[in-house]
């Protein structure tokens, strides 16, 4: 009797390649879904985005609302090489020519990726009151700076980049910085916020909408961010009491964060605290508490500010003078070109290197 030959089972493929072909597969359904949700579900707008282009229609500024594009660290920004209609066309409103060059900074050409030899770039960061509501780009206080300091520059050339956007926050005063600050390598930052910040849209602050979004190394994928919002849902208190977009706390960590990252750029930082029509016309003595912390942070860090309240103060008391805002807080041409005037006063010192900005 001969031994019976045992059955031959099927072999197996190694273990290694078992688990690349499952990787594979998930890999490959994870870019089907990608896929079919790119074209099947629109981009996420945020609810910033939402909102502000609700409130523009709010005040009959629905065209202007045609240049800004969703961002999802920003909320909204310009969107590149925009415009209007000239002013005594079709304009019909404060916002007209020029809006935004290829970079998305209001101006009417490119900023050079590198400086040139002698080249000083000061890059504004600010809202509607730096963009310049309701003047020509050319009649804003960035480019009147640019204009005076290089009058008498000599070899020495200033670049002041215009990076106001209307309805900005500190939140996103920073963002800008953190975003372009690599790319355009400013050597002083002056920002200038405090008026939207303490609007009450809803029940959570910009830095708390932010949170709502996915990380940086998610934002790229439609899967990714779907994903992230279903476990992360807007917390209740969003529909409940209404707090400013940023709170005097949340300013005051903020402007830290600024000068943190401006210090990292290698550059300076100055601040500039604007002026309401009512600190003019009704109450002198008041200051909003987010100017406050504005003249505390200067005052703590050494770091320059150009306090526009007594000044513009002064000015209005000027025998002749006219009024110095188009509305409860935007300025004039002429008062844009006083303002340029003393931003090139307050940046003397830093322009020179002096001061301590430790």
């Amino acid at each position: 009797m001969t031994d019976a030959t045992p059955p031959r089972t099927a072999s197996r493929a190694p273990l290694g390649k078992r688990l690349l072909l499952a990787a594979a597969t998930v890999a490959g359904m994870l870019v089907v879904a990608e896929v079919i949700l790119r074209i099947a579900v629109p981009e996420p707008v945020s609810i910033r985005f939402t909102q502000d282009t609700l409130e523009l229609r709010q005040l009959q500024l629905d065209r202007f609302g045609d240049v800004l594009i969703n961002d999802p660290d920003r909320f909204w920004k310009l969107a590149p090489g925009s415009r209007l209609p000239e002013s005594g066309s079709d304009a019909g409103g404060p916002f007209f020519g020029v809006i935004a060059n290829g970079q998305g900074f209001r101006e009417n050409h490119e900023i050079a990726p590198r400086k040139s030899d002698g080249e000083t770039r000061i890059l504004f960061l600010g809202d509607s009151c730096t963009f310049g509501y309701g003047v020509s780009w050319d009649q804003a206080y960035v480019a009147g700076s640019e204009e005076r300091l290089n009058e008498h520059s000599g070899n020495r050339r200033f670049e002041c980049i215009n990076a106001g956007v209307p309805g900005y926050s500190l939140y996103q005063g920073f963002q800008v910085l953190d975003d372009e600050g690599p790319r355009v390598k400013p050597d002083v930052v002056v920002a200038c916020f405090g008026f939207n910040d303490r609007s009450e849209w809803d029940g959570m602050s910009d830095l708390e909408h932010a949170a709502l979004s996915p990380p940086g190394w998610m934002s790229g994928s439609r899967l990714a961010g779907r994903l992230w919002s279903l476990s992360h849902p807007p917390s209740a208190r969003g529909t409940s009491t209404r707090r400013p977009r940023v709170s005097p706390e949340e300013f005051r960590g903020l402007l830290t964060r600024i000068r943190t990252r401006t210090r990292q750029l290698g550059a300076r930082l100055a601040l500039i605290s604007w002026c309401e029509r009512f600190q003019v016309t009704d109450d002198r003595d008041e200051r909003t508490p987010w100017q406050l912390e504005l003249d505390r942070f200067a005052r703590r860090h050494q770091v320059p500010i150009l306090d526009l309240v007594p000044l513009m103060q002064r000015w209005a008391d000027e025998p002749g003078q006219t009024s110095q805002f188009l509305d409860i807080v935007h300025a004039t041409p002429a008062t844009h070109s006083r303002i340029a005037a003393r931003v090139v006063e307050t940046l003397g010192p830093v322009l020179r290197g002096g001061g301590s900005q430790e």
